[in-house]
């Protein structure tokens, strides 16, 4: 993935995936607030915030990390610990990171850290990122064995679920 700055967000951006929605509207509160909806925030900002100032925009990609960041914290560390109970496998911890330059990793000791940006990835992505760090459980690099251990996770989908995700980092960071 290539690095991210900023995204160029606006009261017309939007987040919609099924494990995560976020969106801006105006209010005429005095201050920013936010209001959960569902799987989703809805971060209501008061009259007269200008997304053109450099200031409003840096504040406003800050609210969006951290609001994603309390949202993973929530949805990714369950949904680790069920794929690895269906599969019989055994982690030490997981961690939530800010990191735009790969998706998940698995360390010797079986310490397994997803970035947050996950969440803006289909739910069928967010599955296979999980369950390729989940394979390096039983294999740690990527050779031939760790390829057939991530097919059996799904159904002989591996390489396409990965191109599908390469597909989606392309796209994801050229907004």
């Amino acid at each position: 993935m290539a690095p991210l700055k900023t995204f160029r967000l606006s009261y017309d951006f939007r987040i919609s995936t099924t494990l995560f929605s976020f969106r801006f509207e105006r209010t005429r509160n005095a201050a920013p607030t936010l209001r959960r909806e569902g799987v989703g925030v809805v971060v209501l900002l008061p009259a007269g915030f200008e997304f053109a100032r450099p200031t409003s925009l840096l504040w406003a990609n800050r609210v969006l990390a951290e609001v994603l960041r309390r949202r993973a914290q929530e949805v990714l560390p369950p949904r680790l610990d069920a794929l690895a109970r269906l599969y019989g496998l055994r982690y030490h911890r997981v961690v939530i990171k800010n990191v735009r330059t790969r998706w998940g990793s698995c360390s010797g000791l079986g310490n397994i850290n997803l970035s947050l940006w996950l969440l803006l990835a289909p739910e069928h992505l967010v599955d296979y990122v999980i369950k390729h760090e989940l394979a390096h459980l039983e294999e740690m690099n990527h050779g031939p064995r760790f390829w057939a251990v991530l097919d059996r996770m799904t159904g002989g989908r591996a390489r396409a679920l990965k191109r599908e995700m390469d597909a989606f980092s392309r796209s994801l960071w050229e907004l």
